[in-house]
């Protein structure tokens, strides 16, 4: 999810809240606000200088993406995802290295997809690069669905088989060696809100 400012005023468009004592414009504007649909046909209401947080479909009104005459966001923050009117083409890559300690427990070692973008995994990948030392993995939070990961092994999920929106790592089991390097790659679902 990225992270946008609503900017409707602005040299280009026009200046509406001057301060007729200072003649200084006021900024954000105190009285611009808009309605603009989103992707999902929900209207949201942008009022200048808030912000918010939504799938980068808002891009396609921020400056430089269009000209500062049409511009009415600026992007804060750009998770890099791309947006397309095609829902199952929004998606983007998300890389985690865990380093799973000896002893430790599927709490301690989390990649939480949903916690951290907003979506869920479409295709992931989970591979343990150690050469001596298997693991156990633990989707979605599922108490039935753990399995073991041999050392120099991956694990793959293509889109359509599995959505996961947590992966949690265990290398507790006797005499375990470690850290352990497990490294989660996935296509993330872009998720709109409006």
């Amino acid at each position: 999810m990225s992270v946008f400012k609503v900017q409707l005023n602005n040299s280009a468009q026009g200046l509406l809240d001057r301060n007729p004592a200072t003649l200084g414009q006021a900024s954000p504007s105190i009285q611009r606000s808009v309605y603009v649909t989103g992707p999902n046909k929900i209207n949201r209401r942008l009022v200048d200088g808030e912000t918010f947080t939504d799938c980068n479909y808002w891009k396609k009104f921020a400056y430089p993406q269009v000209s500062l005459e049409h511009a009415i966001v600026s992007v804060l923050t750009d998770d890099g995802s791309v947006y397309s009117d095609v829902a199952s083409e929004n998606v983007y890559p998300k890389v985690y290295d865990l380093s799973v300690a000896a002893g430790s427990a599927f709490e301690d070692n989390q990649a939480d997809v949903i916690g951290d973008t907003g979506g869920f995994a479409t295709f992931t990948q989970i591979t343990n690069t150690h050469g001596s030392q298997d693991v156990r993995i633990r989707l979605n939070g599922q108490a039935t669905a753990i399995f073991d990961l041999a050392f120099g092994e991956s694990q793959i999920f293509n889109a359509g088989e599995l959505s996961v929106s947590l992966i949690e790592v265990s290398n507790d089991t006797s005499g375990a060696a470690g850290p352990v390097l497990i490294q989660i790659l996935m296509s993330v679902k872009s998720v709109c809100n409006s």
